[in-house]
């Protein structure tokens, strides 16, 4: 079932990594992600140690985290590149044996992989450790690190399509990471859906756009879309735990970040993991700002409520997004895409009349309709002129779901 987790890095660095187990205890919470510090920590008893730890506080370590610098892949000693792999391979014998499912791995970083061959060298990497996973039948899940070569939606593609040519395949797999999407400003609807069905493990954390410092944020302390987000996690068909990554030095924290992703959890699925089809919140935001006539940031909320539905509800959220910018664009004296605009919104909305989660669709397909006939009506030079008191309102729902009634 779709959870909130742990990572060990969200006690970095004032707690050891075999305390870690106890700290999510503490915290109330029960699937943890082990981030190995020290080549040290690759070592099978202290692996041993720590899972025999996590029995005792009732957690379960559910993936091992790599640690990028200890595993020079592409190093030109010969040496050091097998005591890398020797590495992985300790770990991935350590995880198979305390029955951890999953190695969440970088892949490499830009500056490990310069020249015209770096992303052949990258695959034969990608296919070394997807095969030692492989052997000990455990999966390996290459992370969007926006430092690394896999980190944006075209980099996931083409390493999809690659993976499909490998043998061992099946041990391969992604981990969707929201604030390395937010880092490298890859679209994080496109990401989760260019890694399909090989999402095979979740991190979160929050982040500012734009911004340097302020990073690694707990949920609902940054830019990132977080009901969207786990809508479209959900819809995915990922049932596993989503590993917080933000720094939680106390309790308070932890119920802050609880505050903000187990609503969206309970709202998005059911017992049986499938979502739940009612008005999403995003898109309620986004028709409160329609109707307050911000059409521009109506856009912008409701782009992310579109990218992460995959099911055909999606062309109702694309189509009230459209009838907005069009009405954007009459108020920018563009007529030719106004025109545009709204014809295409109003076709979408049409497909979903006269009402769909509790909106009156008919309603705002006739009102769009009488804006688009005006606006053609109107010399594209005295678009100004525009009778505003035209513009459409969108009723949301009353507390039974059905279609709500806005007076103009």
């Amino acid at each position: 079932m779709l959870r909130l987790g742990i990572s060990s890095g969200a006690f970095y660095p004032h707690i050891l990594t075999e305390n870690a187990p106890d700290r999510a205890a503490e915290l109330g919470i029960q699937d943890l992600e082990v981030m190995l510090q020290t080549a040290g920590e690759y070592d099978r008893l202290f692996l041993r140690g720590l899972h025999r730890r996590a029995n005792e506080a009732g957690v379960a370590i559910r993936s091992c985290h790599l640690f990028q610098r200890l595993h020079p892949l592409y190093s030109g000693y010969e040496r050091r590149t097998a005591e890398a792999l020797d590495l992985i391979r300790r770990a991935a014998d350590s995880a198979a044996e305390c029955g951890v499912p999953i190695l969440v791995w970088h892949g490499a970083s830009r500056d490990e992989l310069r020249g015209d061959d770096l992303w052949r060298r990258f695959l034969t990497a990608v296919e070394l450790v997807g095969s030692i996973c492989h052997e000990h039948q455990i999966a390996v899940a290459i992370e969007n690190v926006s430092w690394c070569v896999v980190s944006s939606v075209r980099d996931v593609q083409r390493l999809n399509r690659a993976i499909d040519t490998m043998s061992c395949a099946t041990a391969i797999g992604f981990t969707f990471d929201s604030f390395q999407a937010l880092e490298s400003n890859a679209n994080p609807f496109m990401l989760l859906a260019a890694m399909g069905q090989r999402l095979r493990h979740v991190h979160i954390s929050d982040g500012l756009e734009g911004s340097n410092h302020q990073r690694h944020l707990l949920p609902g302390s940054g830019s990132i879309p977080w009901s969207p987000i786990v809508r479209m996690i959900a819809q995915a068909g990922y049932d596993g735990p989503m590993m917080l990554e933000a720094p939680v030095p106390d309790q308070a924290a932890m119920e802050s970040a609880r505050a903000v992703i187990n609503p969206l959890i309970r709202e998005f699925t059911n017992g049986s993991q499938e979502p739940v089809k009612k008005l999403p919140p995003g898109l309620r935001e986004g028709i409160a700002l329609f109707n307050a006539g911000d059409y521009y940031e109506c856009h912008e909320v409701i782009e992310h409520e579109w990218h992460a539905e995959r099911a055909p509800i999606r062309r109702l959220y694309q189509g009230i997004l459209q009838i907005g910018v069009g009405l954007h664009h009459i108020r920018g004296g563009n007529q030719r895409g106004a025109i545009l605009l709204l014809s295409d919104g109003i076709a979408k909305v049409s497909e979903f009349l006269p009402t769909a989660l509790g909106l009156d669709t008919a309603r705002l397909a006739l009102e769009a309709q009488i804006c688009l006939d005006e606006v053609a009506l109107l010399d594209p030079a005295h678009l100004a002129a525009f009778d505003w008191s035209l513009a459409p309102k969108i009723a949301l729902p009353n507390a039974n779901g059905a279609p709500g009634d806005t007076a103009r």
